[in-house]
């Protein structure tokens, strides 16, 4: 059995740690499948984070741009290339309505400003200039006409920002000239002041333009994270030159470098300061695990499930194996106690047929009073028997009645001194004057009779005994209590188990069935009471039976 035991176990341990491995090896595998599908979320959000700033930066470059080709910064003429007349035109696009003939198919955009007259114009299709009024709407002006072509076709953006550029050139001139005509003499500081306050043309740079950048794309670049659910702290790594890409590891990502060009105009003109943008994240692995958290918990629930399977199998192989030898052990004790009355029984039979008993009275009753207490012994055991299957099958019915406590006790007390071979000292103590309990008398006598069976069995010589009768929160109590060797602590949870004998080495000199104790528990509590036991090694045991006080 203990071989076959070994054999399982490993089996099943063995089992046990394969789903273990493949549980671990597939949950490592989910986690990079979801790092890759992380690394590229992060890439893709960056890309549309960045379109987000260039539709915010064209819309921001526009807005300038319209207002710095309407008067009187810039005059704008549009000539057809068919009509000899010249028509000079406001900044409302009613003024492009010519009476008589339609707007030919192409004209010519010139551009000028107090400093600069652009000779060489630029042609465009009329249809184009009406498609480009028709997306902006009725509120459509030449100039919000022309700012928005600027921004997608780059030869009239040239010119626009030709235009521009001069006129900042000549106005930063004349900005220079004017300070050094009112300080002729300029203090350092004035000069740093001067130098450092902005002018807002298309070659100078807000102060504070990275840090502005910095929120915009940070901005942009959560909003496109939170769509897919991704919320994990990360930092942008922002330089004026190219970084090193870090390889990306199971704890650690960061997105392709980005060129981020959406200030001043940069971007337009392809020349400036550009800055190389890259999302780090140095503990992606809580986001990732988040995403994973159900197939994680299920997986981990499932581990759980099988180490309790486990464990509840060995612990039921290992109880069966208990239990097994406890039945050996029943075996063993029954066939010793149900042979030692039939030896006696057929020794005295043996006795009257060879021996002339049959011719002497007083020998023939001896040996007649010894069968017959060997067969109410044989009975008693029979009978302990069929109660422990029968009380097992729930077929025990009780018969409760008013019962006296002092004749119960004192029948049970004449009992055990009667059959007990040994000289016992008794003493009985009905503390509070109870006189009746109600209860099934037979098997509540059976279960005194019980512990007092065993208290005399196990207690060493000269045996004193003291049972007591008394109430406590609402129960009456009978306490038996010996002075016995002892039970260890490890076996007073044992004792009432069914077969459960006390283990005492190799030594058998008191014998028993380990089915009394486990009756007693029974009984009690179909009575709707406890019982109890408190042992010290060396000094005795003390058994405690509680019924409710509806009881007596």
């Amino acid at each position: 059995m203990k071989q076959r035991l070994k054999i399982i176990f490993v089996l099943i341990t063995f089992s046990l740690l394969g789903i273990i491995v493949f549980q671990v090896y597939w949950t490592i595998s989910a986690y990079k499948v979801n790092k890759e599908k992380f690394d590229n979320n992060i890439n893709v959000a960056m890309q549309k984070a960045m379109e987000d700033c260039k539709v915010d930066y064209i819309d921001s470059v526009r807005k300038v741009l319209v207002r710095r080709l309407s008067p009187p910064e810039t005059t704008i003429k549009i000539d057809t290339l068919t009509m000899p007349e010249k028509m000079s035109l406001s900044n409302n696009w009613s003024h492009m309505r010519f009476e008589g003939p339609r707007l030919p198919p192409d004209v010519n955009i010139y551009f000028s400003n107090k400093y600069i007259k652009l000779n060489e114009p630029y042609r465009v299709n009329s249809s184009l200039l009406d498609r480009y009024k028709s997306e902006i709407g009725h509120n459509a002006t030449i100039s919000s006409v022309l700012a928005d072509m600027a921004t997608d076709i780059p030869a009239l953006r040239e010119k626009v920002l030709l235009v521009l550029g001069m006129y900042d050139l000549q106005e930063r001139n004349f900005r220079n000239i004017n300070f050094y005509k009112k300080n002729p003499h300029p203090t350092r500081e004035m000069q740093l002041k001067f130098m450092h306050t902005p002018m807002q043309t298309i070659y100078d740079l807000p102060s504070n333009y990275k840090t502005a950048d910095s929120l915009k794309l940070r901005t942009y670049y959560i909003s496109e994270l939170k769509k897919n659910h991704i919320n994990s702290p990360f930092g942008l790594r922002i330089s004026a030159q190219k970084n090193l890409h870090f390889k990306s590891r199971l704890n650690y990502s960061e997105t392709t470098e980005v060129v981020y060009d959406y200030h001043g105009f940069v971007h337009f003109k392809s020349v400036g300061e550009r800055l190389f943008i890259r999302a780090v994240f140095t503990n992606p692995q809580h986001a990732i695990l988040k995403s994973m958290l159900l197939p994680l918990l299920l997986s981990a629930l499932l581990m759980l499930f099988m180490v309790f399977c486990f464990i509840y199998i060995i612990r039921t192989f290992i109880a069966q194996k208990k239990l097994s030898e406890l039945k050996d052990d029943f075996i063993n004790n029954m066939t010793h106690e149900l042979k030692t009355p039939i030896a006696t029984m057929s020794v005295a039979i043996e006795g009257l047929e060879k021996f002339n008993a049959l011719h002497d009275v007083d020998k023939t009753q001896r040996y007649l009073q010894t069968s017959k207490n060997e067969l109410q012994r044989l009975n008693q055991l029979v009978t302990r028997v069929l109660d422990i299957a029968a009380f097992e099958n729930k077929e025990v019915q009780l018969n409760k009645e008013l019962v006296s406590v002092d004749e119960l006790v004192a029948e049970v007390i004449g009992s055990e001194q009667l059959k007990s071979a040994k000289p016992i000292n008794i003493t009985y103590i009905n503390k509070d004057k109870i006189e009746t309990i109600y209860a099934d008398k037979t098997h509540f006598r059976n279960v005194l009779a019980n512990i007092l069976d065993n208290a005399v069995k196990y207690s060493n010589e000269p045996i004193a005994i003291v049972i007591s009768s008394y109430k406590s929160d609402k129960h009456i109590n009978f306490s038996i209590k010996d002075n016995g060797p002892g039970i260890l602590s490890d076996q007073v949870k044992l004792i009432f188990d069914k077969f459960h004998r006390v283990p005492a080495g190799n030594i058998h000199t008191v014998k028993g069935t380990g089915l009394g104790l486990s009756y007693v528990k029974y009984i009690v509590k179909a009575h709707g009471g406890d019982v109890t036991v408190k042992s010290e090694i060396n000094k005795g045991s003390e058994f405690i039976v509680s019924l409710p006080l509806g009881n007596g």
